[in-house]
């Protein structure tokens, strides 16, 4: 039996469904399911970013670690929490659920999350909102192919 599965979130229907496969999977056992949410935030090292932000007057050549650090943890904050509001209706009262979120790109955020983590399984959508024609989304595929657990394809 799984002790940790991991769900990528993104809202879609398909992830909602894996979620609530998991937590079924999990009920009744001591395991965790953990939500991510895989966001693309800003590239602060950018050219784009650093020169639109020099045009605006809001830092000059070098960025201030600090406000970076402040503005990533309000964004941060500010997911958790409308990740929380979008998944009040599926988790249970006793369900064990954490909620994660990080900055990359969903294709190896996910299986290097899992990895890092040391996740038992992957639970998610068929395809989710980034949605392309066929049977399975490009994100669901990639993590198919690249992650080291067994992944539950939910549609």
């Amino acid at each position: 039996m799984y002790k940790k599965i991991l769900v990528p979130y993104d809202n879609s229907e398909p992830a909602r469904h894996a979620l609530a496969s998991a937590l079924e999977l999990m009920r009744g056992t001591d395991g965790e399911v953990t939500v991510l949410n895989v966001i693309e935030w800003r590239d602060y090292n950018a050219e784009t970013f650093k020169i639109a932000s020099r045009m605006s007057g809001v830092v000059g050549d070098s960025l201030d670690m600090n406000t970076i650090s402040a503005l990533d943890s309000e964004a941060e904050n500010e997911e958790i929490k409308r990740v929380t509001d979008d998944i009040k209706s599926i988790v249970q009262e006793g369900d064990k659920v954490n909620i994660a979120v990080v900055n990359g790109s969903p294709h190896d955020s996910i299986v290097d999350y899992a990895r890092d983590l040391e996740f038992d399984c992957i639970a998610m959508g068929h395809r989710g909102m980034g949605v392309i024609r066929g049977m399975l989304g490009s994100v669901c595929y990639s993590v198919l192919q690249k992650a080291g657990v067994p992944v539950l394809v939910v549609k």
